[in-house]
């Protein structure tokens, strides 16, 4: 008698797994959402879930919440092998039969900001991933999608978990890719470069609906449906990539295999394996034992996520408990709520979003997070749950620690002068993380800065004027979006614009007071720097008399994700 096999994937159950990957405010009114499709199985499965999914929510009445009313299908094209071209074939015929949008992406390697085609030896999954995901939001931006979707399944998770224990990471990354993330400000620090899309990177998400499926469940619901796909041959080379051969190793023990198959890879790999097994053997939140098997390591992996949303709900609480009124681009904590938090992982969590929040780093990359190097942020820990009298300090990810003394009727205290003085009534102690100066505030108008804190926008706006645009932005330090109303910018400024070629006439937005809030100046040879907006303590932009022609938004967030 032969064994019942894997289930297909359930029309009501698909249902519950995408309302779990809703993003934080829901989805926008007309909303479209992207998938990422290579023509394999898991994507294949994903994109006829989906279309069918909207298709019989927007047939019903009772569907009144706000859902996405379209999809598009995205396949991007590496040209790393010789059957991408029926990858990417097949991906578009998949798309048609269902009726949905389709774009093959092909990345234009040698073409800036993409690298010249990597050959055997340069870090293809590396180069290749970077380049599919800025082709992937370019096009999400170019049609409108809010969203994409990635047919990622348990399997991958346990795998992902597994990739990042062999490069050291905390029992919160071990917990793996979460079902919805936004898409972060990107890895690159130079606008227009490989990785980076700026702020609007804050506006777009990622959601893995299948997290919670196992590949067979997948493959059954292909089959049950009748879904044609293709089958990437180099996943199956464990010489590749560490994924593959963690792959090839689960499937060896899943099979009661010999693992003489795995001898011979590039010491890089077999090194990662080793650390692998011996992280997984130091997890303190749940036992991963590789031996046990897939179903095993689902388990173990999925209480290593559950944790993480729990750590994440408990950072949330803490940190509307603990912030106390903070000058823009900054976060105050009240000292004496500190030991509240006492779970280890909960600090850690707690640290890693504040300085996401105020680091100068692009939001949502490992730099923002200090690289989440262990020994700079238990020295953050240390700091701030067992002293209120430390002297200012840093430790990473361009964030600076102060002491403060808060009183909610007088000016702040900040730094050294905290030291040693006794609290007077309705004073309590706190620490606050700000931006990491680059140079001592009172030097800002005479040092050399980067461009990153000392921005030219004079052709930009310049251009923008001249083509009759309403409006411009500006994404200043990472921190800051500057928005200019060009129907109400100062006469003076555009006199000065039509001729600054001529004239060497420029126009900045430079850091002004110790947080290195924006300011625009204007400069022209031999003349001092003209202000004609700041951002004030009271998060008020002064125009200098002019009308309201420019806004500052802290664009930062403490969220999760």
């Amino acid at each position: 008698m032969t064994g019942i096999g894997p289930a297909p994937i359930l029309f009501n159950e698909f249902f519950q797994m995408f309302t779990r990957c809703v993003p934080p405010n829901g989805w926008p009114v007309n909303s479209k959402i992207a998938v990422g499709n290579s023509g394999g199985p898991d994507s294949t499965c994903l994109l006829f879930l989906l279309k069918q999914l909207l298709t019989d929510l927007r047939s019903k009445a009772m569907a009144r919440q706000s859902i996405p009313t379209s999809v598009v299908s995205l396949s991007v094209n590496h040209n790393f092998q010789q059957n991408s071209q029926l990858m990417a074939a097949r991906s578009a015929a998949n798309a048609a039969a269902m009726g949905i949008e389709h774009l093959t992406l092909d990345i234009p390697w040698g073409i800036p900001p993409f690298s010249a085609k990597p050959v055997a030896g340069q870090p293809m999954e590396k180069l290749g991933r970077e380049a599919r995901y800025h082709v992937i939001f370019d096009e999400m931006a170019r049609t409108g999608a809010h969203s994409v979707a990635f047919g990622h399944h348990a399997d991958d998770q346990v795998e992902t978990s597994l990739m990042r224990l062999a490069r050291g990471t905390t029992e919160l990354g071990a917990g793996g890719m979460r079902r919805c993330r936004r898409w972060g400000m990107g890895t690159g620090d130079v606008e227009g470069g490989l990785g980076w899309v700026g702020h609007h990177g804050l506006d777009r998400w990622i959601i893995r609906p299948l997290l919670d499926v196992r590949k067979d469940r997948i493959l059954a619901t292909c089959e049950e449906h009748q879904l044609d796909y293709v089958n990437d041959p180099t996943n199956f080379q464990p010489e590749i990539t560490l994924r593959n051969a963690i792959r090839q190793m689960l499937t060896l023990q899943e099979e009661g295999k010999d693992m003489s198959a795995l001898s011979g890879l590039p010491q890089h790999i077999s090194g990662s394996l080793d650390k692998i097994k011996i992280a997984a053997a130091d997890l303190q939140e749940t036992t991963m034992d590789l031996e046990g098997g897939l179903h095993q390591l689902h388990g173990a992996v999925k209480v290593l996520s559950s944790r993480l949303e729990d750590v994440d709900n408990e950072v949330t609480f803490h940190l509307k408990n603990l912030t106390l009124p903070s000058p823009p681009s900054t976060l105050i904590l009240s000292s004496h709520a500190l030991p509240d938090v006492v779970d280890p992982t909960v600090r850690l969590a707690f640290v890693l979003r504040v300085m996401r929040y105020v680091s100068f780093h692009p939001w949502g990359s490992l730099r923002a997070d200090g690289n989440r190097r262990k020994s700079s942020v238990q020295r953050i820990i240390d700091t701030l749950w067992q002293s209120d009298g430390a002297p200012p300090f840093t430790a990473g990810g361009g964030v600076l620690w102060q002491p403060v003394i808060f009183n909610a009727k007088r000016r702040l205290r900040v730094g050294t002068q905290c030291l040693g003085r006794r609290l007077l009534p309705g004073e309590r102690f706190a620490w606050m993380a700000s931006r990491l100066p680059a140079v001592p505030y009172h030097m800002l108008d005479t040092a050399k800065l980067s461009s990153k804190l000392d921005a030219d926008i004079t052709e930009r706006l310049a251009i923008a004027i001249s083509r009759g645009d309403d409006s411009l932005e500006v994404l200043f330090d990472c921190r800051f979006l500057v928005r200019f109303d060009l129907s109400q910018i100062p006469e003076t400024l555009v006199g000065a614009l039509q001729k600054y070629q001529e004239t060497g006439v420029n126009v900045r937005i430079k850091p002004h007071t110790k947080y290195y809030w924006p300011k625009v100046v204007l400069q022209k040879p031999s003349y001092p720097d003209t202000t004609y907006a700041a951002l004030m303590e009271n998060g008020q932009i002064d125009t200098f008399g002019y009308s309201s022609w420019v806004t500052m938004e802290y664009i930062r967030l403490l969220d999760a994700t």
